[in-house]
């Protein structure tokens, strides 16, 4: 049975108007095998994150290696389309619609029953504002409102880009409850995010990319645990000399801001080994605790740099769009040319069918 997502030594370079090219994505492979996980597609921003699912979805042709979705090739996506539901950078909705005709248009275009909205709406938590305009929802319920539409196909692998970007602490908490019980439904679901502690919380394999280049991927637990070291963090009086005893052992401290307190880099099976040797030069500790491996020091560890810090949220307010596949039979719509795809005119949206139309 072929993985949900295959990408195999993908890249992709773009021609600069002015001479020269941009190397967006190098010999990177991912690959996503198991309903029901979430894997994070980590790394900073300009990294190759949204090239990658653009050309994931057909969106971009690749300059070399390829990518499957389902096991077909992404350059005939449109066969696998209605299994796949997906929010690439910065979606748009009409502003003046409630978010119920907003999903409505969208059902329509992909010729999805009226009957998907309600359920969709339960889904992300806004049952009881679908009849209120998109203008009038927060920037957190405009992006469930996007995850809502991406939802009405009922797909097997939910792709989001950013999904949490300029969200406020209770936005981002309440999109990752969401992202979780979307996956826990049974489906894949992949998650670009720079945001590293987000992702920590909610993924369960993580692939990491920096300047285009695969960095690592695997299981959160076994990249933290490859990449970073666990820490014990010591509570004891007279911590300069308790740091020269243990230094004349072999274990090497830092301090800490806290007066009394003591970093450790090495794994708690040396807890015991600690002990005896402050114990046999007559101190004794006060407290000791275990610092579990994270994932931002993973990051940091095999990558060199941090990762960047989310963006601004949008000050204009404009409304998210959700990306519109073509239909089975109908080709992929690739960016024209060689050249990045240029930002989308937020004022313009595009105009709704009527009430006549297909």
């Amino acid at each position: 049975m072929s993985a949900i997502v295959e990408v195999d030594g993908l890249r992709k370079v773009y021609k600069r108007m002015t001479g020269g090219e941009v190397v967006a994505v190098q010999g990177l492979d991912l690959t996503i095998g198991t309903p029901g996980t979430v894997h994070g597609f980590l790394g900073p921003n300009g990294s190759g994150k949204t090239t990658t699912i653009r050309c994931l979805l057909g969106l971009v042709k690749p300059s070399g290696g390829s990518t499957r979705v389902f096991g077909v090739d992404s350059r005939n996506f449109a066969q696998v389309a209605s299994r796949v539901g997906a929010i690439v950078e910065n979606p748009k909705m009409f502003p003046k619609f409630s978010g119920y005709k907003n999903l409505k248009l969208l059902a329509r275009i992909s010729n999805i029953p009226s009957s998907e909205i309600d359920r969709v709406l339960h889904v992300v938590g806004l049952s009881d504002r679908g009849g209120d305009s998109f203008e009038s929802y927060s920037l957190g319920m405009k992006q469930r409102l996007a995850i809502a539409a991406a939802l009405l196909k009922n797909p097997e692998l939910l792709i989001l880009d950013e999904p949490a970007n300029g969200l406020d602490p209770a936005g981002i908490a309440e999109m990752r409850v969401l992202i979780r019980s979307i996956a826990d439904e049974g489906r894949a679901v992949l998650v670009s995010s720079h945001q590293l502690a987000e992702i920590e919380q909610v993924c369960d394999e993580v692939t990491i990319i920096s300047n285009g280049a695969l960095v690592q991927t695997g299981s959160l637990d076994t990249i933290r645990s490859q990449a970073a070291s666990d820490s014990v963090i010591l509570t004891i009086d007279d911590r300069a000399s308790a740091a020269a005893v243990l230094q004349a052992a072999g274990i090497m401290t830092s301090a800490l801001p806290n007066p009394d307190e003591l970093l450790v880099e090495v794994g708690e099976e040396r807890n015991a080994e600690i002990t005896r040797v402050l114990a046999n030069s007559g101190r004794y500790l006060r407290g000791l605790r275990v610092e579990r491996a994270t994932l931002e020091a993973a990051f940091l560890n095999l990558t060199g740099s941090p990762a960047n810090h989310p963006q601004a949220p949008n000050q204009m307010g404009h409304p998210p769009q959700v990306e519109q596949f073509p239909q089975p039979g109908y080709p992929p719509q690739h960016t024209p040319g060689n050249y990045p795809p240029p930002n989308p005119n937020p004022s313009a949206p595009p105009m709704p069918p009527t009430d006549g139309g297909h």
